[in-house]
């Protein structure tokens, strides 16, 4: 994945589980595209770090949406 528009940064994750495999198996899939909404590449480190905030809770709120 180009992390922020560069091959030069990398961001990792670990998916453990915790929430349940069927989650990990969804932030596999999903997280790279979220990640990628709204990158913040020319801001502060604080609003970085807020970037990277908001996504954990625009997956938690995906996670909580029904799929039909």
């Amino acid at each position: 994945m180009k992390f922020l528009n560069s091959d030069e940064k990398a961001l990792f994750g670990v998916f453990d589980g915790h929430g349940g495999r069927e989650v990990a198996i969804w932030c596999q899939k999903y997280y790279e595209e979220i990640l990628n909404r709204d990158q913040k590449d020319n801001g502060s480190e604080a609003e970085k770090k807020e970037w990277l905030r908001k996504s954990f809770l625009i997956v938690d709120e995906d996670l909580k949406t029904p799929v039909h």
